[in-house]
């Protein structure tokens, strides 16, 4: 065995062929900084997008004094975790939901609506509703807004929803914003009705309706042509009477006019022929020897045939006096 002195010193001669690098040991400490700075660097900032806001939690609570705006922003790595939400304005989906109306007739409808996260909810619905994200959200709207539709729906009458729909829209936008901002602080932007399908039972009934409604239409447009037609036809029959009445009115007052006008011809002359006359006897009286003048005028110089008794009679001088000495 080895003495304890011999033992010794063959440890210290061993000692002395080892030798210590510390070459080694200064890569090793670069290495872990490059690695601490990249960890800071890569998992410490974070970028909050312009449709989203933020929060920061640490060891599970938030520290963030209010929602963190769009921008880069930074997290202490390992022990700090950044959360976003989209705030931007949304839209959600009702699609063929089935509802019931007040008369029992069952429509399929689908509806969009449009809403905002204001900026004082973010915490609320990161944090109390439900996980950062829009399809958590999303699913708790499902249930409010399908509500909101059918209580409304189910105050109608079938046969006045097309007529109504703008009514109905905002009716189910006004409710939804009641609930939604109640629960979640949502903003309800605009709700529109995509689409409304009825029934094949109703939309026969309506068809059905339709048609009659058309026939009668027709039918009283008929009867309105065919009054309108007799109409015209006692227009004209009146028009016809009444050219007819003034047609003999004006023969009556041509004939009354000429009857008119041949009386005073025969009143002017026979007062011509009167006042000729009194001329003719006035000028007798005044002049005796014109009727022998007269007479003598119009002579033609022939003897009368027959000769009264007391009259003398005329010689035929000229007859004589051409007969010629025998």
């Amino acid at each position: 065995m080895q003495s304890f002195g011999e033992g010794a010193k063959n440890i210290r001669e061993m000692s002395k062929k080892v030798t210590f690098s510390r070459k080694p040991v200064g890569c090793l400490s670069i290495i872990f900084i490059i690695g601490l700075l990249t960890l800071i660097v890569s998992d410490g900032f974070f970028i909050i997008e312009p449709t989203e806001l933020g929060a920061i939690r640490r060891f599970g609570q938030v520290v963030s004094p209010q929602p963190l705006q769009p921008g880069l922003h930074y997290k202490v790595p390992v022990i700090d975790q950044a959360d976003t939400l989209q705030v931007s304005l949304d839209t959600f989906h009702a699609e063929n939901l089935l509802v019931y109306t007040v008369d029992n007739q069952p429509v399929e409808v689908s509806v969009s609506m449009s809403y905002r996260i204001p900026e004082h909810a973010v915490f609320n619905l990161m944090y109390q509703v439900g996980r950062a994200g829009s399809v958590d959200i999303a699913e708790n709207i499902r249930p409010v807004l399908n509500d909101r539709i059918m209580r409304v729906f189910a105050k109608m009458n079938t046969t006045k929803i097309s007529e109504d729909r703008v009514i109905i829209a905002e009716e189910i936008k006004r409710s939804a914003q009641e609930v939604l901002n109640d629960l979640f602080a949502l903003e309800v932007v605009d709700l529109q009705i995509s689409s409304i399908k009825y029934s094949q039972v109703f939309e026969a009934s309506i068809e059905a309706a339709v048609k009659a409604k058309n026939e009668a239409t027709a039918a009283e447009n008929t009867v309105k042509r065919v009054q309108y037609e007799g109409e015209q036809k006692v227009v004209k029959a009146e028009a016809d009477a009444k050219a007819l009445i003034a047609e003999a009115e004006a023969r009556k007052q041509a004939k009354i006019l000429e009857a008119e006008g041949e009386a005073r011809l025969i009143e002017l002359e026979g007062k011509a022929k009167a006042d000729a006359l009194q001329l003719q006897a006035a000028a007798i009286r005044d002049n005796p020897e014109l009727i022998e003048f007269t007479q003598a005028q119009n002579w033609n110089g022939q003897l009368p045939q027959t000769i009264l008794g007391n009259a003398m009679p005329f010689l035929d001088v000229g007859g004589l006096m051409a007969e010629p000495v025998q």
